[in-house]
């Protein structure tokens, strides 16, 4: 065996390797046709890599060639999938035909100068788009990400350097040594591995929103609430700025459930919480805090501001206007209690007080807001 059968050996092992490791990896349904299609396209450069083992045939050479575009076109695909972008199916189709064909008749034909400025204009029109998509249009762009963007330069690049060498040192350079044996395969490896840690990465991300967000409103939950509420307390006490939390209980919710079944409380919920939302500025922070209660904090807010807000709020879901499934005269109202952070900017007591105010409201009537009787007063 031929050292040069010996790289294409290896090169067709590695190609394995990347596709059983991406048989490792469960996105959601959205993103399983993406990875098939990029699976697909490793399948078909092992398979490259084996009809180019043997002897030099036309049959042979063409089934390669075919292969290597398919490889090609194919990460195209799985490119424009993954950046939730159709794909233009005959266009690739005609451009694979027009690829394998032109190279197969390029290599017979023994036309080493041609072939190599053929394949820097096809690997720049597939690698070129794909570090476009992964750089600028895919959305929640990881870090695996950018360096698939990255690897894609790199192999444009490398294809550059063979067409402007070949005729400066073109013994050299059609050796194939340093491009063929050093940098393609760490190229293949690269993004190879930068698809599947992608694909990983936004597993870890859903998982952590899991963790963090309540599944029903979208909005944070307990336990993404102190998390983003200590950080803010740390900066809020070094710059000594006040901040307030709005304990918020939706009213009667239980006749809700009962009248309305579970459908309409969740309907209710996600309405409501939706609502408040809008009603908030970009820094406050919503979470629903258990059933039917929600807190908001309200960073760089003093007792005046928390006051109008806990106004807006009431008056806010007061005018809310509910699906047709929903009877027509149908109102939500919400009791509110309100409390101001002290000196000491403890989350654990002023989240009391504010539970405290909330039930006060909730016996004095409900529809209302109370303020924590121990506030501090900025």
């Amino acid at each position: 065996m031929t050292t040069e059968q010996i790289y294409t050996l290896a090169m067709m092992q590695l190609a394995l390797v990347l596709l059983i490791a991406s048989t490792r990896v469960h996105p959601p349904k959205s993103d399983v046709p993406s990875l098939r299609l990029f699976q697909l396209s490793i399948a078909c450069d092992a398979l490259s890599w084996l009809f180019y083992l043997w002897p030099v045939q036309p049959v042979l050479l063409l089934i390669s060639s075919f292969a290597a575009a398919f490889n090609m076109w194919l990460l195209l695909a799985f490119s424009l999938r993954r950046c939730q972008r159709s794909v233009p199916w005959w266009l690739l189709a005609v451009m694979v035909l027009i690829q394998a064909s032109v190279y197969s008749w390029l290599t017979l034909h023994d036309m080493q100068n041609i072939l190599m400025h053929f394949m820097m204009l096809v690997t720049g029109a597939v690698a070129l788009p794909i570090a476009w998509l992964f750089w600028f249009r895919k959305v929640g762009r990881t870090v695996s990400d950018q360096g698939f963007a990255i690897v894609m330069l790199c192999w444009f690049g490398v294809c550059v350097l063979r067409t402007v060498t070949v005729e400066v040192q073109q013994d050299w350079i059609l050796s194939g040594y340093l491009v063929s044996q050093v940098l393609w395969p760490g190229i293949m490896a690269a993004y190879g591995l930068f698809v599947i840690t992608g694909y990983l990465e936004e597993t870890q991300q859903r998982l952590r929103a899991e963790a963090v967000l309540d599944p029903l409103t979208g909005q944070l939950n307990r336990r993404g609430l102190h998390e983003v509420v200590t950080g803010s307390l740390s900066y809020l006490q070094r710059n000594q700025q006040p901040a307030a939390l709005l304990m918020i209980d939706l009213d009667h919710f239980k006749r809700v459930n009962d009248q309305f079944g579970h459908d309409g409380g969740d309907l209710v919920l996600e309405q409501t919480a939706k609502a408040i939302k809008t009603m908030l500025r970009q820094s406050d922070v919503l979470a629903r805090f258990g059933g039917e209660e929600f807190l908001v904090f309200l960073p760089a807010a003093n007792r005046d501001m928390a006051q109008r807000t806990a106004e807006r709020l009431l008056e806010g879901v007061r005018q809310l206007e509910w699906p047709a499934s929903m009877p027509e005269d149908y109102q939500l109202t919400i009791s509110i209690g309100v409390s101001v952070f002290g000196p000491d900017y403890d989350f654990g007591r002023t989240l009391r007080l504010a539970d405290q105010a909330l039930y006060r409201a909730k016996q004095n009537g409900r529809d209302r807001i109370e303020f924590a009787g121990t506030a501090a007063d900025y």
